[in-house]
This record gives structure tokens, C-alpha cells and sequence, in this order.
């Protein structure tokens, strides 16, 4: 299709003006769509609940049919999970979207990428996978995710030498690392081990805690480890020619430049992001921000100006926001509060007794903090 770049570079400009002038129903569509195509999963991993769930529903070839005819003015398509390489659909997703010149991005575990996969990816341009590998030793990866860490990373030698012989410089590969007590002392060692198999970049995040079993693995309660293990790994990735992603830490005084850091900006997320699961729903943005329909029950442009999707268009970047986006993590994370690592009141209020139970709550109130954040 002709034109591809000057539709997304057009849907994209206008949204941003449409943004600066709160305005709440639109005619543009989404820059960035984040597809969840399925539940299911391989991994049982011990800071997600998604393969917990009774029901693990499948994106169907109707609810593919009502995204494609939009993709021309989508610029990032990013594929997640459950675990994307388990979709039955998966080439077929690939190829609208290379169809429609999407960046295709996808986060995966990675266990499953044998050679057939390894070379669908290619075949269909995949710009950037992201990794998930959360230990630099076998035994903690095993504790943490259940699987073969070997296996992952010979897995990524084998894409880097795909690549190699097939002469592609992508997909760039990303690891993913869910920072928590039992693992941030290897984040340094993972640097050194991401560099010396070819990895260029690794991306951060605190665990957002699912259940009260993980409470006592939050870096809430370990703040100058934390502090002192990510601040080891900058160093190593100077050394080593990393882009190590963090996020903030709790040390303003030591925090380096994070990818967070937009708290000062207007936030275009209702216009610009939309997070798709298998079943249809639709959430505000990536960061979740509630329901805003269901594209199995609607036409797409119905579901994209959803009134709740309207209304938070309208107020998002005024003085009275909706309750949602108060506590947005996706760009307003703070590492001090509460909510950036305990999902949910009932969660945060376990937190803090056991904390205490333990004499490991910080010296600053959750108050203080969340006046401060």
C-alpha cells in the first residue's frame, strides 16, 4: 500500500494537536496498539497471575479482521502474552502488520524459539524482541519463571546467528528484567552476560506484586540494595556499551536519568495507545486505566471513542483527572509509592502489616510519600 508513512505520520501529528486541546471524540486512531492475542502460557511465573485464570481465551480471525483495516495508521504493533509464540495465528498477525508497515515488536519468554519460529520472525521484518530474563544464574531463573535458562539463552545465540547469515540487523533483541529481592544482585552479572552474547539493551522494571505470597520479594522493603545493585549495573553497562532502561530509583539524591521521567509532560496515551486483550476488552492505554469496551460487541471506531475513553480525553491533563490515571505507573512512576509496587488497596494494606511485622518498612510514611510523589 502506497503511502503508508505519511498516513501514520499524519495520524500521528494530529493526534498530538488534538492532545494539546483536550479534545475527546476523534477521528484519528491509535499510534501504538498493544495486542494481548492470548492467555495461555508455558511459564508459570511467580509474579504473574495471567496463567492463574480458569478461562485463557485465544484472539479469534474476527477480532484480527476488525484491527487490520486501522493498522495502516498504526505505527507500533507490540505483541505480548500470555506467551505470543503459543498463537496459532501468530504468522498471520505478523504479516498484516508487515502488510500495513507496522514496527512489529513482541515480548516473549523465549523458550519457544526453536528454528521454525526463529524464522517466521525474520520472515515477516520483526523489529525488536523483548526478552524476558529475570536472573543471570540458572537456579534463580528457575525459581522465578520455572524454566530452562540454558535453553533461553542458546536460544538467543541462535537468532544472532540467523541474523548473521540471513545479513539482517533485526530484530533487535531486548531482555526484560522484573526486579525483585531474589534477583537484583544479578543484574550486574546480567549486563556482563547480555553483552558478551551480542544483547545491546535491557529493560528494567519494579515487580508489581499480584498476591500477598510475593509481598516479601517488593524492593520496597530493600531500597538500598535495590539502590546500590542497579546503580552496580549502570556502571557495568558504561563498560560495556549497554543501554541499561531503569526506572526511578529510591534514592532521588543517586537516581540516574530513567525512563519515567516524563511526569512533566502532557500525557497522550487516550489518543495515541490502545491495549487489546484476547477476548476483546480494551483498556485505556498500556498502563491499564480501565475498560473501555469491547471490540467483539462494536465496530472499531465506536470502541476508540468510547465515552470513558472520552471523558479521560478530556480530562486527563487537567487539574481533575479521572481516579484511573491519579495513580498511573506508566509515566508518573515513583519508587516510594506504594502503588508502583503493590496492585491494589487490599495488597498495599498487607504490605505495610507485614512490613512492620518485619521491622523493614522505610522511614517515610506511605503519606509522606505519596504527598511527595
Amino acid at each position: 500500500m502506497r503511502y503508508l508513512e505519511n498516513m501514520k505520520a499524519m495520524n500521528s501529528i494530529t493526534n498530538k494537536v488534538l492532545a494539546a486541546q483536550s479534545v475527546g471524540r476523534v477521528m484519528t486512531f491509535p499510534e501504538q496498539i498493544t495486542l494481548m492475542p492470548l492467555q495461555a502460557c508455558n511459564y508459570k511465573c511467580v509474579m504473574c497471575n495471567e496463567w492463574k485464570a480458569d478461562e485463557k481465551p485465544e484472539m479469534s480471525r474476527e477480532l484480527l479482521d476488525k484491527i487490520r483495516p486501522v493498522l495502516p495508521f498504526v505505527r507500533t504493533l507490540f505483541i505480548t502474552g500470555g506467551e505470543p509464540l503459543m498463537y496459532k495465528r501468530l504468522k498471520e498477525l505478523l504479516r498484516i502488520g508487515a502488510e500495513a508497515g507496522c514496527d512489529l515488536w513482541m515480548v516473549t519468554n523465549g523458550s519457544l524459539l526453536d528454528e521454525k519460529r526463529r524464522d517466521m520472525v525474520l520472515e515477516h521484518g520483526l523489529g525488536r524482541i523483548k526478552i524476558s530474563l529475570d536472573a543471570a544464574k540458572p537456579l534463580t531463573y528457575k525459581a522465578i519463571r520455572g524454566g530452562d535458562f540454558f535453553r533461553v539463552i542458546g536460544n538467543i545465540a541462535q537468532l544472532y546467528k540467523s541474523k548473521l547469515v540471513n545479513g539482517l540487523r533485526f530484530p533487535e533483541v531486548q531482555l526484560g528484567f522484573v526486579a525483585m529481592r531474589k534477583n537484583i544482585a544479578e543484574l550486574p552479572k546480567l549486563v556482563v552476560l547480555a553483552s558478551e552474547i551480542g544483547v545491546k539493551s535491557i529493560y528494567v522494571s519494579y515487580m508489581g506484586v499480584q498476591n500477598e505470597e510475593s509481598i516479601p520479594e517488593s524492593l520496597y522493603f530493600h531500597q538500598e540494595m535495590s539502590d546500590d545493585c542497579m546503580l552496580a549495573a549502570t556502571e557495568a553497562a558504561k563498560r560495556h556499551g549497554m543501554l541499561l532502561e531503569l526506572p526511578p530509583l529510591f534514592s532521588e539524591k543517586s537516581s540516574p536519568q530513567h525512563i519515567f521521567d516524563r511526569s512533566g509532560q502532557h500525557c497522550l496515551e487516550p489518543w495515541r495507545n490502545l491495549f487489546i486483550r484476547p477476548d476483546g476488552r480494551c483498556n485505556l492505554c498500556c498502563g491499564g486505566g480501565g475498560g473501555c469496551g469491547n471490540l467483539n460487541e462494536t465496530s472499531f471506531e465506536e470502541m476508540w471513542n468510547h465515552p470513558a475513553r472520552v471523558k479521560a480525553r478530556k480530562r486527563v491533563n487537567t487539574n481533575n483527572p479521572p481516579k484511573p490515571c491519579l495513580s498511573c505507573k506508566t509515566i508518573k512512576q515513583c519508587a516510594q509509592d506504594l502503588g508502583t509496587h503493590f496492585n491494589g488497596k487490599k495488597l498495599r494494606q498487607a504490605a505495610l502489616q507485614w512490613g512492620e511485622a518485619q521491622g523493614l518498612l522505610p522511614e517515610k510514611s506511605p503519606l509522606e510519600v505519596e504527598q511527595a510523589c
